[in-house]
């Protein structure tokens, strides 16, 4: 009687060939666009998690450019027609109405291409499972060409001395004014960069900065934890504390401003202690 040997399945080498957030980051990035992709391509230093965080990279590229064009288009399209905030008449009737036509084109396509951000996103997450790097269809390679000939100014310290500057000149805006006209609209796309896309770019500057102090050996050796844990600690007892002493409405919302001018206050300390330590 002859036995025959049964090879060995691939499931222990593949599980040593993917990541968790290789295959997440697809997830992910379907609602945080590229902020969440391009943070997880930041911090990544698993070859998998990188490769799936380019090409999620480069499709949400890919859709931020056309929702710029279609809804800035929109915006024009509005303030020409005496539909925005101008009330100025500057397109006449039938080159209003071929604008409109286009600009109705690019809805469409949006809808489409935003409705196909959640497909390709899970067809993408099942590729991950099995060890593909799968490439999203139709998207420039925009990381790769471009990626390395793009540098920080200061570094990513200049991320963090950013923030410093920036938070405050945002958040001044929402209490001090103006409140009408274009500067309202301002406001509220200046408090969604801050939020969404300034804040976690901010940590994850600090983490790459703290990552690349400690390798080079230096004296300095900031606790990570405290700059970002110490905020969300602050931030959570504003909710609490407001919830319960106070007759605030919203304790979310402030909540969410104790933790920015939290966040400021560590970030400015971070920067304070680089400057002084290691220059």
């Amino acid at each position: 009687m002859t036995s025959t040997s049964t090879p060995a399945a691939p499931g222990p080498e593949l599980l040593n060939e993917r990541s968790i957030g290789g295959i997440l980051v697809h997830l992910l990035s379907i609602p945080t666009g590229v902020v969440g992709a391009g943070l997880v391509y930041l911090v990544a230093t698993n070859e998998f998690t990188k490769r799936n965080a380019r090409n999620a990279l480069d499709w949400h590229f890919t859709v931020l450019a056309l929702t710029v064009l279609t809804f800035g288009s929109v915006f024009v399209y509005a303030e020409l027609t005496e539909q925005g905030i101008t009330n100025v008449v500057t397109l006449s009737a039938p080159i209003a109405a071929g604008v409109g036509l286009v600009i109705s084109a690019l809805l469409l396509v949006w809808m489409i291409v935003t409705t196909c951000t959640f497909l390709f996103g899970f067809i993408a997450t099942g590729k991950a499972v099995f060890g593909d790097a799968w490439r999203y269809p139709l998207t420039p390679a925009l990381v790769e060409r471009f990626g390395s000939q793009v540098e920080v100014p200061g570094g990513w310290p200049g991320v963090i001395v950013g923030y410093v500057v920036i938070a405050p000149l945002v958040i001044g805006t929402v209490f001090l004014g103006p409140h009408e006209g274009a500067a309202v609209l301002a406001t509220v796309f200046g408090m969604f960069g801050l939020i969404m896309v300034l804040v976690p770019l901010t940590g994850v500057a600090m983490y790459l900065h703290v990552k690349r102090t400690s390798a080079a050996g230096t004296n300095w050796k900031p606790h990570l934890v405290a700059y970002i844990g110490a905020p969300v600690l602050v931030a959570v007892l504003a909710y609490a504390l407001s919830g319960t002493f106070t007759d605030s409405i919203n304790p979310g919302g402030d909540a969410m401003y104790v933790f920015l001018a939290a966040f400021w206050v560590a970030s400015l300390t971070y920067v304070l202690r680089w400057r002084t330590t290691l220059r």
